[in-house]
């Protein structure tokens, strides 16, 4: 019975979880200088789609404006970002058997930022297209550096993300030096990790790329499960592990790149939720991934609405988000150390 019971509590907190993007999503639009109610700003969305309104809000037009170009699509973004990184890192550590690898620490996002500011810098290719190019070259550098008779242990993959990060990062350096004086200020503030330059042009321009993300993981996120197995146990059960291990990286490194190459460096998000999931809903990638999804989305925006309120000037959200995940990160690396580093 009491098995029951707690099987029951902990299902009912699952599917909490999957509606609290919702509430989340409704009053991180309604924070801001401009301070909004709840039905003031579903009579704002309603308003902007169809022309009228729920709760027969009024509102000057200087305010609906300032909340549809400015607030909704920084918030739609915090979410979609926040998602993929989470969703990014979850299929990272089950496809590498690795509980410490995400996006940041395998070096994807210093080679995405890196694509991105190339891109920018001097136009080269699109920002979307160079970010990934260039997040896909780091993960087979770091891969190919930590691999060992077939397998990568958990430390020399930190290590290899260590190595490809700093040697992006120093790249990335270098393109600053030759950046119009103009656009570097708000450069260096991007690799910062920000959502105060979103557009809707942005958010439609990597929407596009994190819906192939998210469709192919979730597609074959039951593999996930048996790619953890290892590859031996994989074949047994019929499953090729190079071809799932393949599709699986390629959609978790589009998802990663396509977040960096709109809001810069966002560490250690891909690393905290996945692992806060896992700890509270167990190990099954077919609920896992879904359920990072949500609290991926959830913890981003609530993040990034205290960056952007909690003084009169904004700090980048990639400051929080490291020093909120650095102690998880430590947790996590204590452990894995305790039970061995293999």
């Amino acid at each position: 019975m009491k098995y029951q019971n707690t099987a029951k509590y902990k299902k009912t907190i699952e599917i909490i979880m999957y509606f609290i993007p919702i509430p989340v999503f409704l009053i991180a639009l309604s924070i801001g200088p401009y301070e909004l109610s709840i039905p003031q700003v579903i009579d704002i969305i309603f308003y902007k789609i169809s022309g009228n309104t729920i709760f027969g809000s009024v509102l000057a037009s200087s305010a609906i404006t300032a909340f549809a170009d400015i607030r909704l699509p920084r918030v739609i973004l915090s979410m979609l970002v926040g998602a993929a990184l989470s969703v990014s890192g979850a299929s990272f550590q089950s496809v590498m058997k690795n509980p410490l690898v995400e996006p940041y620490t395998l070096g994807v996002s210093s080679g995405a930022a890196f694509g991105a500011a190339l891109s920018m810098a001097f136009s080269f290719l699109t920002v979307q297209v160079s970010a990934f190019l260039f997040a896909m070259l780091s993960i087979v550098i770091c891969y190919s550096i930590a691999q060992q008779k077939g397998e990568a242990s958990v430390i020399s993959l930190i290590l290899a993300g260590i190595i490809i990060s700093s040697i992006f990062t120093a790249a990335l350096s270098a393109i600053q030096l030759f950046v119009d004086p103009l656009k570097l200020q708000g450069l260096i503030f991007w690799t910062m990790g920000a959502f105060y330059t979103t557009t809707w042009s942005k958010v439609l321009g990597s929407i596009g790329f994190m819906a192939v993300g998210f469709t192919l993981i979730f597609i074959f996120r039951w593999k996930l499960n048996i790619l953890s197995l290892g590859d031996q146990e994989a074949k047994m059960l019929g499953v090729h592990p190079a071809i799932y291990k393949g599709i699986i990286i390629f959609a978790a490194t589009l998802l990663a790149s396509s977040s960096v190459a709109v809001t810069g460096i966002i560490s250690l998000v891909g690393l905290m939720i996945p692992h806060i999931c896992r700890m509270l809903f167990g190990p099954d990638n077919r609920r896992l991934i879904p359920l990072s999804m949500a609290f991926g989305a959830s913890y981003l925006t609530i993040v990034d609405t205290f960056a952007r309120n909690m003084f009169t000037f904004e700090i980048p959200v990639g400051i929080f988000t490291t020093i909120l995940g650095a102690p998880f990160f430590i947790i996590l690396l204590r452990k894995v150390r305790n039970a061995g580093w293999n």
